[in-house]
């Protein structure tokens, strides 16, 4: 899941995989990764399950789906999610701001906003720029 720069996950409202959501319009356009190298949440669960023979599917299914669900509480919360040696989730505070509105040109308050933020680990961004174990 390329961080979909740095949005929350929202499993009420997960999509089909394969299928662009609005949201997902700009990372896609502006990402360095084709559709093809991406993984959706179906793949890693039949990874996990395939790997884990002794893990029914759904099993798999449950545990990722607990993982996720919980990341987006502990954001939802305004807590720091961290991954030893995969990285840190936290919320970033955007101010509020005037902006304008591209149609009518008229000026528009921009409310406050939390934005969720990836930041990845050392030893992953290691393994990313070929400096780490290899990954298998």
């Amino acid at each position: 899941m390329a961080t979909e720069r740095c949005r929350a996950i929202n499993l009420e409202n997960y999509h089909e995989p394969g299928k662009l959501h609005q949201s997902d319009a700009y990372s896609v356009r502006h990402s360095p990764l084709r559709e093809s190298d991406k993984m959706t949440k179906s793949e890693l669960v039949q990874k996990l399950a395939k790997a884990n023979p002794h893990l029914h599917w759904l099993d798999a299914e449950v545990i990722v789906s607990t993982i996720f669900h919980e990341l987006a509480a502990a954001l939802t919360r305004g807590d720091r999610v961290e991954l030893r040696g995969f990285g840190a989730f936290a919320l970033k505070r955007r101010a509020p701001r005037l902006g304008r509105n591209p149609r009518t040109g008229e000026k528009v308050q921009i409310a406050e906003k939390l934005i969720p933020f990836f930041r990845t680990g050392k030893p992953l961004r290691d393994r990313l720029n070929g400096k780490g174990p290899p990954v298998t």
